[in-house]
């Protein structure tokens, strides 16, 4: 099995460089002792030593990144022969980027068969979270460098939604669909109150966006636009074609999405 993986060449780049064997057994053994020693501090178990079939190719290559072994309780993901992540109840799926970070997000399925994304910090990156909606949809803030991101777990992919957006948040979901918004531009407004003052205050303008949970596509509402003071949006289902959101000055409005969006429903 030692001799099979030491023949592949791509494999040996993740792991670190060991000498030829020699004939004689005393060598063997002193040099599997070194290889096991070596093999700790990277956290690569006695799991990834499996003959390949085709289910486990081996190392998957996703863009920049490696995943090894693929399709195997404890894997793990690289980055320019760097260990990014590894866990040993889990199978790392896939990965994608944080735009505008140094962080990532990856698909994984736990030992009970379950997918579920989680994050790679980079210290660099400040004041981030990164949480679950539901079984399918993540957001990501980070309050360093104000971005807002959402992700979604689809077909056996992470996917970002609208990954061009800084401020992608508001995720809400139903049994059947999931809306989340954006904030397309922002101004200063000056009205004057009962006692004669000016007062100027910023006014955010919003856009939602709509999906279907059994379809790919992301359904952008451009005939609907929103306005508020506050520059956060409580999105809520009241049922399953409406959503209502409450404004800075407490008035409550409702929206039916079916207008908007009827192949969806």
């Amino acid at each position: 099995m030692l001799i099979f993986l030491l023949n592949h060449i791509e494999e040996k780049k993740l792991r670190p460089p060991i000498k030829r064997l020699r004939q004689s057994k005393e060598r063997m053994v002193f040099y599997l002792i070194g290889l096991l020693l070596l093999l700790l501090p990277y956290r690569v178990s006695a799991v990834d030593i499996f003959p390949r079939d085709h289910e486990h190719k081996g190392i998957i290559d996703i863009g920049p990144y490696q995943i090894y072994p693929e399709n195997r309780m404890g894997n793990g993901i690289y980055y320019e022969k760097k260990l990014l992540d590894s866990h040993p109840q889990r199978v790392i799926l896939n990965i994608t980027s944080i735009k505008d970070t140094k962080s990532y997000v990856y698909l994984f399925r736990d030992k009970n068969r379950i997918m579920g994304l989680d994050i790679i910090k980079n210290d660099a990156d400040g004041d981030a979270r990164f949480w679950k909606v539901d079984q399918q949809f993540y957001q990501y803030s980070n309050n360093t460098f104000g971005i807002q991101r959402v992700f979604r777990i689809f077909q056996g992919k992470v996917i970002p939604l609208l990954p061009n957006l800084r401020t992608g948040a508001g995720v809400a979901t139903t049994t059947n669909h999931a809306i989340f918004y954006h904030i397309t531009g922002s101004r200063d407004s000056t009205d004057t109150n009962s006692s004669g003052q000016e007062i100027t205050q910023r006014i955010y303008t919003f856009r939602l966006h709509l999906i279907n949970r059994n379809q790919k596509i992301i359904k952008s509402l451009q005939n609907l636009e929103v306005q508020d003071f506050s520059y956060s949006l409580k999105l809520k289902w009241i049922n399953e074609y409406s959503v209502s959101y409450k404004l800075a000055n407490g008035k409550k409005e409702i929206v039916d999405l079916r207008k908007y969006a009827p192949s969806l429903f």
